[in-house]
C-alpha cells in the first residue's frame, strides 16, 4: 500500500490530489463528487481564493511580470533615442526581437508569479524568496486538478 502524502491540502485544492496516481486511476474506483448544501454555495465556492494568498500571487507577478515588462519597454524606448539622437545604428530585427523577448518572458513570469506563490491560508507561510519549491508543489496540485477534471469528462460521456 503507497505512503500517503502527509501535507495538508489548501481549502480550493481537488479532494484527491493527496491520492497517488494509481489509486485515482484503477479501473472500478467510483468517482465520488462532493456533497454540498446546495448547488450554489458549491458553485460560489468552487472558484474562492483567499485573501492572503491572492496578495502573495500578486505580489510575485509584480516582480516576475513586471520586471521584464519594465526591461522591454526600457529597450524598445531606449533605442529609439539612440536612433533619433543619432548615438549609433541599431538594426530594427535586434530592437524588434528584445523587445518581444522580454515581453514573452512577461507572460512566463505571469505563469511562474502565480504558481510560486505559497498556497497555503496561514499567514506566517510565507514561502521562499524565488518560489521553486512552492512552483513544484503547485505545478503537481494543478496537474492533478487537471487529471481529475479530465477523468470526470470521460465517465461523464
Amino acid at each position: 500500500m503507497p505512503a500517503e502524502n502527509p501535507r495538508q491540502s489548501v481549502p480550493f485544492e481537488p479532494k484527491n490530489s493527496n491520492k497517488s496516481r494509481k489509486s485515482a486511476t484503477k479501473k472500478g474506483t467510483p468517482i465520488v463528487k462532493p456533497q454540498t448544501s446546495s448547488p450554489a454555495v458549491a458553485e460560489r465556492d468552487a472558484g474562492f481564493i483567499p485573501e492572503v494568498v491572492s496578495q502573495r500571487m500578486i505580489r510575485r507577478v509584480l516582480v516576475f511580470c513586471g520586471i521584464p515588462i519594465i526591461m522591454g519597454m526600457s529597450i524598445f524606448i531606449g533605442s529609439y533615442l539612440a536612433i533619433v539622437n543619432h548615438l549609433f545604428k541599431i538594426p530594427n530585427t535586434v530592437v524588434l526581437l528584445t523587445s518581444m523577448g522580454c515581453l514573452g518572458l512577461s507572460v512566463l513570469g505571469l505563469s511562474y508569479g502565480i504558481l510560486s506563490a505559497c498556497w497555503e491560508e496561514d499567514e506566517t507561510v510565507k514561502g521562499s524568496l524565488l518560489g521553486v519549491a512552492e512552483f513544484k508543489v503547485n505545478f503537481g496540485r494543478m496537474a492533478d486538478a487537471y487529471r481529475a477534471s479530465k477523468e470526470m469528462q470521460s465517465n461523464d460521456r
